[in-house]
């Protein structure tokens, strides 16, 4: 290894951030004292939007999301069905990837769906929850070039969100036990001269001797895996989540379920998250995958278990024989041994909430639950290494064992190594892990493949393993060298003169945990009555967690409630199993200690702290570093006594050192941070109102609110080491979450960026506007999820619904049935759909999720809620001679996919474990309800919460604009007691393009009275005579002649292209009389 030096020493960043404003004219043009404050363009966090969350969309267009140039693309056939127009018929043959890049042709939803492989399909135990991915993103597709096409060609941008107990005993005296004989000269019959024991003391005894026993009785567990991988059985709901969260659909994690009981702290993306502490110990000493912690530098790769392999060579190549490319069914079906135990880990920086709490450290919040243990199914790194030909180290030599995961983040791979011979021997049980729990990986946590050290911290765990490599020098990644590391104190920045120096010194890496013990119970802000008499007698058992690195198994756990000068033993408890190889135990522990309630009251300070086979005991105190890692402190918690706010009586509350998550709150109190404004002498900052700053929203002019200060964060965009989507999400956004994540993650030399790109302040309206609009929105959302409870759609979710059936209604037109999940009971789920709302669907490209909204023709009554669904969906197909040659992206996607029955999850969801090989079918994902109109009955309308009234309802369709309007008809009309009455006019180019027109008409003959509908299109049909309509255009004079004139109790509802509503239905409507907004609505 050459020697270092100044010159070979890597700089903390691969390339200087560099801030560029705009000239200041820009600012002064949006300076604004007495500006807009108007919360509609930003909808911070909480329900849906009303509009769904599309981007651009126009009243009455609900629906009709597809670009301009989709909505009026005709039924041509595919370039998959013929060539492309050029005459070219090896057009066809083109791989997806020539296509999207030659400018001779074009590539389509359809080519890239059809290539794709959907491996969920055709595997589903390698893939549990996780959704299928199409290997493009939107913008690809619509950014490409096409013959013909101009260069100033402009495409909307792709709809998208805007944003979403164990007894125990008190240690006694500290005299030995007497022998059976006693004193020197006594006879063995001779009575012990001391006290007799007190029952609390027995007890104690006896508990001390049953954990003795325990621990005499560990055998060396084999590693013998339980059976094969599971599929979604009987525990997968408590495992998995299944849903999709709100907040991912706009990042490339779109495709992932995870569940809502993390604890975000970095934001939307990359996810860095924790559960709260009280409910990860609650959840027992092995981790539902669902909630073990998540640390994520990037984006979690897009990997298939069929395809992904594993690279094993040598550089120099001569120390390993056979290198080799590793698929995961050679890793997990051959001839490897594979074992299974459990290991616990944590995040290098657990605890470091702490240690921001005395000086802020360069990275994020921690609280004490970036911790967890799960099951590992794998095998030995050391097998792979031989059966590929490992040679012996020489005894002068050092060698390195190198891995690198196969994300992408911003500063390039996350790789690291580890001394070869830690890996090679076998006592140390060094992991390639393909199993977690029992089922295969989650995503987050390194599907298909990934590694496990035992007793190492998590920073050296690399999730989806696509390389490893032996060297005789140590990894010089980025990661490597400037992560998992604890400098000496004084050096506070990474642009500190010796700090290149100490993050590339060997001695500063973080490998083994450090032993660790936290209290969990009591919980933070725990709150105990001290009302009832002799309620301070009562016994309290504290407890919590405790764990060592390198396989030292914890010998001690002690609890003091005076400041250290005396100590209580407290009764450890073990997982099923936990010795390895004699000696090694890889799990945490979990222990109690039972106290009198009098006792905690009276304590300054609960303290806890644990003892290592070596006699080492944490450390008193924290001790601060740069990263902020490695904190092992005595664990300490608080209580007082405070007056309860609502009884208004005594209570005892208890208070961590710090909050769950990035929560205000803990006894430990934050450094001040520096006012940015007094140092930089911005006294005169200009003012800037919430509308101005929601139209900077974009990558070519961002502007973020930080600490109701507005920043012009254009120029950095491409430098931010998180990407420039983790920005993006907050452009010209009001909302509160962005300073708290803003906080949570970032370091000096973070904010001195930051102080460069102030350009201004937020406008006092603005600051109370976000206030009251933040509390707003938690309860509305809290308020909705509670009424929605058991239902399929949720305002925040996206929950997966199967393909089980495809209709061909016409030549571009299909019906789609889907199942959503079915309840635990087994019995049909419930979509849960108002009246007049839609459904939002997701599917799932390589950068973000693809939104679209439709509205189902069925269910609209609750008695039809069967747990399916149906959307009734035209096909803009390819086509060379359109505007938009690709078609519509979401379209075109549903007519591709696969259908199927899906009797395996619905035996799943029924606690059977029944493995049929019936065809799945293919997913998309949905959730909802979203827009603004519900249909109560008997002309009664919710809109945009306001409560109307009408008894007489003019109808204006275009094309699939038919479908909300189609729910209000039925439900009208399926009770005779709705006296309300309709009056439908439909307009479509052609008679094959009428949606439901049978069903339409045979309401007419039915209800004739009631309902009455008359079509216009632009070509009548030669062959039906007996078809009444209207030919053209949609006109002021058709609807005077068919709608029922303006009064008080009339209304007309719109939905369709935006030329038919904008051009001609609007304005006529307004001519004659009707209002938009009072009586003129779109859904």
């Amino acid at each position: 290894m050459p020697a270092w030096t100044r010159e070979n020493l890597t700089p903390p960043w691969p390339k200087p951030h560099l801030v560029q404003l705009a000239p200041p004219e820009t600012y002064d043009a949006a300076h604004q004292l007495q500006g807009s404050d108007d919360l509609c363009k930003h909808k911070p966090g909480g329900l849906v939007a009303r509009d769904g969350g599309e981007l651009g969309r126009r009243a009455g267009m609900y629906g009709m999301m597809h670009s301009e140039s989709e909505e009026r693309v005709p039924v041509v056939k595919s370039p998959l069905e013929s060539t492309n127009g050029s005459g070219e018929e090896d057009v066809a043959e083109m791989d997806w990837h020539e296509k999207l890049c030659s400018g001779d042709t074009f590539a389509t939803v359809r080519d890239i769906k059809k290539a794709s492989t959907d491996y969920k399909l055709l595997y589903p135990k390698n893939h549990a929850f996780a959704r299928y991915v199409l290997p493009v993103s939107e913008s690809e597709i619509k950014e490409q070039d096409w013959p013909g096409k101009k260069k100033d060609d402009k495409h909307p941008p792709s709809p998208s969100t805007s944003a979403s107990s164990i007894s125990s005993g008190m240690a006694s005296s500290s005299e030995d036990e007497k022998k059976d004989k006693g004193e020197e000269g006594e006879t063995k019959d001779s009575k012990p001269d001391k006290p007799p024991l007190s029952d609390e003391e027995h007890s104690f005894l006896d508990k001390l001797l049953a954990e003795m026993d325990t621990v005499s009785s560990f055998k060396n567990n084999p590693g013998q895996p339980q059976g094969d991988l599971k599929l979604l059985d009987g525990d997968a709901l408590e495992q998995l989540e299944s849903h999709l969260s709100i907040d991912d659909q706009d990042t490339p994690d779109s495709w992932i379920p995870r569940s809502s009981e993390l604890l975000r702290l970095t934001g939307k993306h990359p996810l860095n998250a924790e559960t709260n502490l009280l409910r990860l110990f609650e959840a027992g000493l092995v981790t539902p995958t669902k909630l073990h912690y998540v640390r994520s530098h990037g984006a979690v790769p897009q990997l298939n278990w069929e395809t992904h392999t594993l690279e094993v060579y040598a550089e120099p190549p001569g120390l390993i024989h056979r290198p080799r490319e590793w698929t995961m069914d050679e890793l997990a079906s051959g001839d490897l041994r594979i074992v299974e135990f459990p290991v616990t880990f944590g995040c290098d920086g657990n605890r470091r909430k702490e240690v921001n709490m005395i000086k802020k450290s360069a990275a994020f919040n921690w609280s004490a639950s970036s911790i967890s243990t799960c099951l590992w199914r794998g095998v030995l790194v050391r097998d792979v290494l031989l059966t590929c030909g490992l040679q012996d180290q020489p005894d002068e030599e050092r060698w390195y064992l190198n891995f690198e995961g196969a994300d992408e983040p911003s500063e390039g791979p996350y790789a690291t190594s580890i001394p070869l011979m830690h890996a090679m021997n076998p006592a140390n049980d060094v992991l390639l892990v393909f199993g977690m729990n029992g089922r295969v990986l989650h995503p987050d946590h390194g599907y298909p493949l990934r590694l496990i050290i035992p007793g190492y911290v998590g920073g050296r765990q690399v999730k989806w393993l696509k390389k490893l490599w032996v060297t005789k020098e140590p990894n010089r990644s980025h990661y490597h060298i400037w992560d998992n590391r604890v400098v000496p104190t004084f050096i506070d920045s990474r642009n500190h003169p010796f700090a290149a120096a100490f993050f590339h010194h060997e001695s500063t890496a973080c490998w083994e945990q450090s032993l660790q013990s936290v209290i969990v119970k009591p919980t933070h802000d725990e709150r105990i009555p001290l009302v009832d008499k002799g309620c301070l007698d009562r016994t309290y058992t504290v407890e919590g967690y405790a764990f060592s690195g390198g396989g030292d198994r914890v010998e001690r756990v002690e609890l003091s409630l005076d400041g250290g000068q005396t100590w209580r033993y407290c009764f450890r408890h073990f997982t099923d199993s936990p010795l390895r190889h004699g000696e090694k135990y890889w799990a945490w522990i979990f222990w109690s200690c039972e106290v009198k309630l009098q006792e905690l009251v009276s304590a300054y300070e609960i303290i806890v702290r644990a003892q290592d086979g070596r006699k080492n005991y944490q450390p008193e105190h924290i001790s601060w570093n740069l990263m902020g890692m490695m904190n092992n402190a005595w664990y300490r918690v608080r209580p007082r006594i405070l007056q309860d706010e609502k009884t208004f009586l005594p209570v005892v509350q208890f208070q961590h050192p710090v909050a769950p998550g990035n929560d205000e709150g803990g006894w430990m109190i934050p450094p001040v941070d520096d006012d940015a404004d007094a140092k930089n002498g911005n006294n005169n900052l200009k003012t800037f109102s919430l509308d101005e700053i929601a139209k900077h929203n974009n990558k070519n002019d961002a502007w973020l609110i930080l600490d109701n200060k507005v920043y012009d964060v254009t120029s950095f965009l491409t430098e931010h080491p998180g990407g420039a989507n983790a920005i993006l999400t907050y452009a010209g956004k009001a909302t509160v979450d962005v300073t708290n994540e803003y906080k949570g993650i970032h370091d000096a030399y973070a904010n001195s960026l930051r102080d460069k790109m102030l350009i201004g302040v937020l406008s006092e309206e603005g600051i109370q506007a976000m206030k009251e609009d933040a509390i707003r929105a938690a309860k509305e959302l809290q308020k909705v999820k509670a009424d929605r409870q058991g239902l399929a759609l949720q305002p925040d979710l996206f929950t997966q619904a199967k393909l089980v059936r495809k209709k061909e209604v016409s030549s571009d037109t299909k019906l789609y049935t889907f199942e959503i999940p079915r309840k635990q009971d087994g019995s049909p789920g419930r979509l849960g759909l108002p009246i007049g709302r839609h459904v939002q669907i997701a599917v799932h490209f390589k950068d973000q999720a693809v939104l679209r909204s439709y509205t189902p023709v069925r269910p609209v009554l609750a008695s039809e809620d069967d747990g399916t669904f149906d959307l009734l969906v035209k096909t803009y197909l390819p086509s060379a001679d359109s505007p938009f040659p690709p078609g519509g992206t979401v379209s075109n996607y549903l007519d591709c996919m696969e259908e199927g029955e899906s009797q395996i999850l619905n035996s799943v969801l029924r606690g059977s474990d029944t493995t049929s090989s019936t065809f799945v079918g293919e997913e998309i994902d949905i959730r909802g309800p979203t827009g603004g109109i519900t249909y109560t009955g008997h002309g009664n309308f919710d809109i945009e919460g306001n409560e109307y009234h009408f008894d007489k309802i003019n109808l204006v369709a275009g094309g699939s604009g038919l479908t909300p309007h189609w729910q209000l008809i039925h439900a009208i009309l399926s009770d005779e007691t709705d006296k309300t009455v309709i009056s439908l006019i439909d307009s479509n180019k052609s008679f094959e393009d009428i949606l439901m027109r049978e069903e339409l008409q045979k309401y007419a003959e039915e209800h004739a009275g009631r309902f009455k509908v008359w079509h216009v299109v632009s070509k009548p049909p030669q062959d039906q005579p007996d078809f009444k309509c209207s030919k053209g255009r949609l006109t002021r004079e058709l609807m005077e002649e068919h709608f029922y004139p303006v009064d008080e109790n009339a209304a007309a509802f719109l939905c369709g292209p935006p030329g038919l509503i904008e051009k001609a239905a609007l304005p006529g409507l307004e001519e004659m009389g009707f209002e938009d907004g009072k009586t003129v609505f779109g859904f």
